[in-house]
């Protein structure tokens, strides 16, 4: 069974349409003009503090939302490429373009590498020791 099938198992109807709603909203809003809370709870017949709660303490809702949402994108993705493609091909190509297509493709990865250079082998008489001379070093200042 699908994640979005699941999680449409443990909501109301009342909880899918409202979260359905609420993705809407985010992602492509009628005329361009996004409704505030109030207006889409009275829409979908409830209180704007029962559409809040459901929005940020409900975290099947939300997850259910996100996925929704995630739906609602990838129905554009080629568009995004479209405009990513014109960004590099300009007259004056922007390198974030550049950069931003070459990490979509696995040729340019962030990478961070941390290295531990510490030892395991220090006893608690090390340890100690090492206090001590801090302890006199910062006496002495």
């Amino acid at each position: 069974m699908s994640i979005k099938k699941k999680l449409e198992a443990k909501l109301t109807y009342e909880k899918r349409k409202a979260a359905l709603a609420c993705a809407m909203n985010e992602i492509m809003p009628e005329d361009g003009a996004k409704k505030t809370q109030t207006e889409l709870a009275e829409e979908l017949g409830m209180s704007r503090m029962g559409l809040y709660r459901w929005r940020t303490q409900d975290p099947v809702f939300i997850e259910y939302m996100g996925l929704l949402a995630d739906e609602m994108l990838a129905s554009h993705q080629a568009e995004v490429y479209g405009v990513l493609l014109r960004a590099m091909r300009g007259k004056q190509p922007s390198m974030k373009a550049v950069e931003l297509y070459t990490k979509l493709i696995g040729k340019l990865a962030d990478r961070q590498i941390i290295t531990d250079n510490t030892s395991d082998n220090q006893t608690i008489g090390d340890i100690n020791a090492i206090t001590a001379e801090i302890d006199r070093v910062l006496k002495e200042e």
